[in-house]
């Protein structure tokens, strides 16, 4: 039977655990890797934090056993224990209900950077629990707390943000009903008021805080290594650079300085804009502003990300995949015969990518040329099926298929055409601000005709968001050969 470990033996094993977790939350910008170590021991922290609940009742019985043992009524007279005998006496358990917002009220000069991180995360997360999160959620808060938590400003925000007061203030204020907030809402609104003038939307609304995988048409996200800015940052910053070079050298002999050339990838983030409109009249059937229009902003926002994310211009929208491709003639690769598909033209992009890269990469194109793809079987009798009971095929020569209306789907033989995009898209890189979308209520809206209001107001939403490769020959991109 193994041997049962004491709370002080736990306890020690917690504070690996905690140790982890904070090395990663002092980072600058945690990998996923980082990430993965720090989850791990969460969960190895709550594991051991019922070990020692299991170990603390099991010392306290012990105690109580020997505190019997030692009673009067138990203790002949003369008994050299009745002289320890303890009259303390343990006074009745009282759960006491933990405020997520009492961070925000209490003085923390006297907390260290890691305590006030730690609290922030922790406050974070039992305030989101008093919500009901959209189906297909995918702890996307969790995550950027544990990378941005070091931010507190940020982090507090989030936080008031959640607060009943904010919630309440603002639904009013999206409904044009300003004058009916309270001293205490009037307050708390001032937390979530951008430099523009609008309104933060509250934490659990956000759609660049909660993030969904139900519904979304922007599948490149998904695909893509995603970073984040908080605070006035308005472009990431990154290094890219081909890798070192190794060298067999001889014993004793000075080695050759493989030090890489080292370039900056900077990708800047742009303004997007979202506008629903609704008559006064409708003011009257409107109930769950929360669920149904800031549902209907988080789709526009969804699809307008998904396809700049694939032919965005870079200039007054993100950089899409096939755009930055499209500019390196070095990534291009071109049909055999114009608008004619063949096992080779898919193998020789399948090999041009280099292998360091190979072995991670993914196929993405419109769902037009995927069917024409799993055509090949007719006229090949090979690998695919024209099988009409059967799906479209989620994998070409051993890679992953994605699918996107988004792609490229003209292919004609007079111009050349982008056709598919092939290769590791944690090159490919996406510029969140999560936490700053804001939206503001625009009480009446004005006739073009003589400028005179017509009986519609409106929501105004403002979000941000970047996009671009950092580094082309990890992909290529596959073209329709012209004739013309």
């Amino acid at each position: 039977m193994p041997k049962r470990r004491t709370v002080a033996e736990i306890e020690s094993a917690q504070e690996i655990c905690r140790n982890t977790i904070f090395e990663v939350q002092d980072l600058e910008e945690p990998t996923d890797a980082d990430l993965t170590r720090s989850d791990a021991a969460l969960a190895e922290f709550e594991e051991l934090e019922v070990l020692r609940a299991e170990a603390v009742e099991y010392e306290d019985r012990i105690e109580v056993v020997r505190n019997a043992s030692l009673a009067a009524a138990n203790v002949e007279p003369g008994d050299q224990r009745e002289t320890e005998v303890t009259r303390a006496r343990r006074g009745p358990e009282v759960m006491r209900r933990v405020d997520p917002f009492e961070v925000l009220r209490a003085d923390t000069r006297h907390m260290d950077k890691r305590e006030i991180t730690r609290a922030m995360i922790d406050s974070n997360l039992k305030a989101l629990e008093a919500f009901e999160l959209p189906q297909g959620y995918e702890g996307s808060l969790e995550t950027f707390l544990k990378r941005h938590a070091r931010d507190t400003s940020w982090a507090t925000n989030l936080l008031s943000r959640m607060r009943p007061e904010y919630v309440d203030g603002w639904e009013k204020v999206m409904t044009g009903r300003d004058l009916h907030l309270s001293d205490i809402e009037r307050a708390a609104m001032a937390v979530g008021t951008n430099t523009a003038g609008g309104y933060l939307v509250p934490t659990h609304l956000d759609p660049t805080l909660i993030l969904t995988n139900s519904g979304t048409s922007n599948v490149i996200r998904g695909m893509s290594r995603v970073v984040t800015l908080t605070g006035g940052a308005n472009k990431w910053n990154g290094v890219t650079t081909a890798g070192s070079t190794a060298s067999w050298d001889a014993e004793l002999t000075e080695v050759s300085d493989d030090t890489p050339p080292v370039a900056p990838a900077q990708i800047p983030v742009f303004s997007a804009k979202s506008l629903i409109q609704a008559s006064i009249e409708s003011f009257e059937d409107i109930s769950g502003l929360g669920s149904d229009v800031l549902m209907l902003l988080a789709d526009s926002k969804d699809r307008l990300e998904g396809a700049a994310h694939a032919t965005g211009n870079g200039t007054t929208a993100p950089t899409g995949i096939v755009t930055a491709l499209d500019a390196n003639t070095n990534v291009e690769i071109s049909l055999t015969t114009g608008h004619t598909w063949t096992l080779a033209d898919i193998q020789n992009v399948w090999r041009s990518v280099p292998v360091r890269w190979r072995g991670k990469s993914e196929w993405l194109m419109n769902p037009l040329f995927l069917g024409e793809i799993q055509a090949l079987g007719t006229a090949l009798s090979a690998s695919y099926s024209t099988n009409l009971a059967e799906g479209y095929t989620d994998r070409i020569l051993g890679r992953p298929v994605t699918v996107s209306d988004d792609m490229p789907a003209t292919s004609q033989t007079t111009t050349v055409d982008n056709l598919l995009v092939y290769g590791d898209f944690s090159n490919f890189v996406i510029v969140d601000k999560p936490g700053s979308t804001s939206v503001e209520f625009i009480p009446h809206l004005f006739n073009t005709s003589n400028n005179l209001p017509d009986g519609r107001r409106a929501w105004y939403m403002h979000f941000r968001n970047g996009s671009d490769s950092v580094n082309d020959l990890a992909f290529r991109l596959l073209q329709d050969k012209t004739t013309a």
